[in-house]
C-alpha cells in the first residue's frame, strides 16, 4: 500500500462523504480547506485507488484537513492511514486533526494520539519526535 499525490477532484471524489456529513458544522469551509492542501491517494497493491486524504503543514505539525477510504476494502483504514500521513510528518513534530465522531477519538487514542481540545469538535494530537 501506498500514497501518491494527487488532484483535488480525484481527493475529493473519496472525501465526499466526510465532506457532506451533516454531523460535521465544518463542512463548507473544509471544501475551501481541500484547496489549500496537498492531496493524496491511497493505493493498494494492485494499483487500485481505496481513498484519499489531503495535509496542510501548520508549523510544526502535519494536520490532516480529511481523510476517507472506500468502506468495502476489508480492513480499517484509520490504522493504514496514520502509518502514510505518519510518513509524510517526518520533519514535523506531531500530526493533528479534528473530529466529530466517537470512534475515531476511541481509534485515535489506540494509535497514541491525545485530545487537546474539546471545543468544535475532538482536536487529536500525537506527538512525532
Amino acid at each position: 500500500m501506498r500514497a501518491e499525490p494527487c488532484s483535488a477532484n480525484l481527493a475529493a471524489s473519496f472525501l465526499v462523504t466526510v465532506l457532506q456529513d451533516k454531523a460535521n458544522p465544518r463542512q463548507e469551509m473544509m471544501m475551501v480547506d481541500l484547496l489549500k492542501g496537498r492531496c493524496f491517494v491511497v493505493l493498494d497493491d494492485g494499483d487500485n485507488a481505496i481513498g484519499a486524504y489531503v495535509l496542510n503543514g501548520q508549523g510544526a505539525e502535519v494536520w490532516v484537513q480529511a481523510a476517507a477510504g472506500r468502506p468495502d476494502v476489508g480492513f480499517d483504514l484509520c490504522d493504514l492511514l496514520d502509518d502514510l500521513i505518519a510518513r509524510h510528518g517526518a520533519g514535523f513534530e506531531s500530526i493533528g486533526f479534528r473530529t466529530y465522531r466517537g470512534g475515531l477519538v476511541r481509534k485515535a487514542l489506540r494509535r497514541g494520539y491525545e485530545v487537546v481540545s474539546r471545543e468544535d469538535g475532538h482536536i487529536m494530537r500525537k506527538k512525532l519526535k
